[in-house]
């Protein structure tokens, strides 16, 4: 039997967590069983260039708008219609919006949506009843963690049994311990200085102005402490003016978003995660990957990630005297350092592999299709 065509439909394609990780998933499908196309609502972005350079073909409709577009629907059931797609799977709201309605109507025999962020401040009416409406004609929907699962029963009134928790996975062969001394030579930072870092959108909902706050704090000891902030985002500006007003524009270093991470954690002794809400934490399960140790804020996904194992250090939310001690106190005992860095990268690998991820995507889309379609009970490729 030929492989099964599966559809990704998403918003964009920009450096981010939401479109690395659909990079990954692709890379990884079994192709003697699955087949994906991507299709972003969008422009081809630079995941979408990387994606291409697979031989994967991605479909850029390049009309995402906030008005509600009829045409996109239309476009999105023609591609499935050309190619033939038996599975469509979207991320996050807008292409959740069109996938699953497009895929409804071209009678996809396979719809699976996936939910990537907590309900804190997205708890918008009209965006609930869509959810709670289309769960109607979805096979499934995924969640990447027991917070966004428990959000989507609450607000979206989606049963249950349809809700599924897949966690996120990385390519641990990416995230393996890069040249220290190189990542730091070509960010200008000395060899034994102490860098704590960050990575992630400067967003109000990363936490980053009390992480920045804590560096402050950690000056008084730590002289030649850095900060490595990596990523990009509307907070940008008001962060440096706040690092400005404290006398630490020269401790901060805003690399911007890079396809570098990997290189640039290896330039970190500790890694701070101040988050005030997440779905999972795409950023903290890297650093843990690269046996970094780090400071967390205690949030629901977090625990989730942790696990209750001895792998990190979690602070109260906006406590930046909590982040400094904890930080601090990281930079002084290395051993300490050391065996959380140690357990967290064995954490990831028990959990948060890409090909545990994908391999339970690849067991949840069978089971809907042996479920309607005696044909693909076998399995294709047996």
């Amino acid at each position: 039997m030929p492989p099964i065509k599966i559809l990704h439909i998403i918003s964009r394609l920009p450096l981010g967590g939401v479109e690395n990780l659909l990079l990954s998933t692709v890379k990884n499908y079994d192709k003697k069983r699955f087949m994906p196309y991507v299709c972003s609502l969008s422009d081809r972005g630079v995941v979408g260039a990387e994606i291409e350079r697979l031989g994967i073909d991605v479909i850029s409709l390049n009309k995402l708008s906030h008005s509600f577009d009829w045409s996109i629907v239309s476009d999105i059931q023609g591609v499935i219609r050309e190619r033939d797609i038996r599975i469509v799977r979207s991320d996050q709201y807008h292409a959740n919006l069109y996938g699953r309605l497009a895929a409804w109507k071209a009678r996809v025999p396979c719809i699976v949506a996936a939910v990537h962020n907590v309900y804190t401040r997205d708890k918008k009416l009209h965006r609930r009843v869509v959810n709670r409406l289309f769960s109607r004609f979805t096979d499934s929907v995924v969640a990447v963690s027991e917070a966004v699962k428990r959000d989507v029963i609450k607000y979206d009134r989606v049963p249950e049994h349809m809700v599924k928790v897949i966690y996120n996975g990385i390519e641990l062969d990416a995230f393996s311990f890069k040249d220290r001394v190189r990542a730091r030579a070509l960010l200008g930072i000395g060899a034994d200085a102490p860098v704590v870092g960050n990575v992630g959108r400067l967003v109000e909902q990363k936490g980053q102005r009390y992480l920045i706050e804590a560096v402050s704090m950690l000056r008084r000891d730590f002289p030649d402490i850095v900060l490595l902030m990596v990523g990009d985002g509307p907070e940008k500006e008001g962060l440096r003016a706040q690092a400005r007003s404290l006398g630490i524009e020269k401790n901060v270093i805003f690399a911007g978003a890079r396809k570098d991470v990997p290189e640039l954690l290896s330039a970190m002794d500790v890694f701070a995660f101040p988050s005030l809400w997440e779905g999972l934490g795409n950023a903290l399960i890297e650093a843990m990957a690269l046996s970094l140790p780090v400071v967390a804020s205690d949030i629901m996904p977090v625990r989730e990630i942790l696990a209750d194992v001895d792998c990190g250090i979690v602070v109260q939310p906006k406590d930046a005297r909590s982040i400094a001690s904890s930080v601090g106190g990281l930079l002084r005992d290395r051993p300490l350092a050391q065996r959380l860095g140690r357990a967290g990268r064995q954490r990831v690998e028990a959990q948060f592999s890409i090909k545990r991820n994908v391999t339970e995507y690849e067991h949840l889309f069978q089971e809907i299709l042996n479920s309607k379609d005696a044909s693909y009970a076998a399995g294709p490729g047996d």
